[in-house]
């Protein structure tokens, strides 16, 4: 369904020759989503290719694994409506990328070769000569910068460059993955999270964070454990012994991580969660208190006004 409002972000695949257009789709310009993770499969024939996208978005990240088999060269307009940072893999094949005009050549991208940057033209001509696989994976800078705590510059990662063994994995694993929900979005997350540590070290040849590789599922998986217990949640020690590790390991970890305390995450999705239940059901301001966990409204009316400088009472008056 189309959003409407300033803040969302349009993107169109249309044949180049006719201008027919093959796909299109709207989304929050962070791709914030009501549920947990949003998904979109397509599947179009043309009279000489075969398209066919698979799409997962939630907050901050955005994946498309594309697939067109042409029987002959074949030009198709992309264009989109704001920009982000983006991972390019083509598993398969080659594709071109031109101006919209078809004039200057922009990119070319074979098998097993990437392109990252946050400048690539929002506008071009994509050029397909036979068979093309690839995955495009979009990160808001916002997003990027919280996971890893510093600003997108291109040129502190590979931009062009034969994808590494460890990439390819990564990227098998997105691709097979068969979660559905809350589960697939954590799931893809994590991949995220691995992405990021994998070309920062490339570049710093260190590690950027210390919590160590097998640990991070485990903090992870108690990030979950917070998204699905906000009304009694569990202490730190809790927490740490479902997860199998030290609570000293999952406090350092988690903030290193996600860019928040475990109690300061709680507070952000509680206040989320209670946003949603005034704006979008009209619940009342007790009831929504008692659904994120707070046995006094009043803390509950405070907390909600820290977060977003207005009493609940009137959100949910506003329709």
């Amino acid at each position: 369904m189309p959003l409407n409002g300033l803040n969302t972000m349009n993107t169109k695949l249309s044949e180049f020759s006719s201008g027919k257009e093959i796909y299109s789709q709207h989304y929050h310009s962070n791709f914030e989503t009501e549920s947990d993770i949003d998904t979109h499969d397509l599947n179009f024939a043309g009279a000489h290719y075969q398209v066919f996208v698979q799409e997962n978005w939630f907050e901050g990240i955005h994946i498309s694994m594309i697939t067109i088999q042409a029987d002959e060269a074949s030009d198709f307009t992309f264009s989109a409506t704001s920009s982000s940072i983006g991972f390019l893999y083509c598993l398969d094949g080659q594709m071109n990328y031109y101006d919209q005009k078809k004039i200057k050549n922009l990119l070319s991208i074979k098998t097993k070769q990437q392109y990252i940057s946050n400048e690539l033209k929002n506008h071009g001509v994509l050029e397909v000569k036979s068979l093309v696989k690839l995955v495009y994976i979009q990160l808001t800078e916002s997003y990027f910068k919280r996971v890893a705590d510093v600003a997108f510059h291109a040129d502190q990662f590979h931009i062009k460059k034969t994808i590494a063994p460890e990439m390819e994995l990564l990227l098998q694993s997105l691709t097979h993955s068969t979660y559905t929900g809350r589960v697939k979005r954590l799931f893809i997350e994590s991949k995220i999270f691995e992405l990021i540590i994998f070309y920062i070290n490339q570049k710093n040849k260190k590690n950027v964070f210390s919590v160590k590789k097998e640990d991070v599922d485990k903090v992870l998986q108690a990030k979950f454990l917070i998204e699905s217990n906000i009304q009694k949640p569990f202490s730190l020690v809790e927490l740490s012994r479902k997860v199998g590790i030290n609570d000293f390991k999952l406090k350092k970890g988690f903030k290193e991580i996600t860019g928040f305390t475990v109690f300061g995450y709680l507070y952000k999705i509680r206040m989320q969660q209670a946003h949603y239940y005034l704006s979008k059901e009209n619940k009342a301001v007790n009831e929504v208190s008692f659904l994120v966990g707070y046995k006094n409204p009043q803390h509950f009316i405070s907390a909600f006004k820290k977060m977003y400088f207005m009493l609940p009472g009137r959100l949910n008056k506003t329709k």
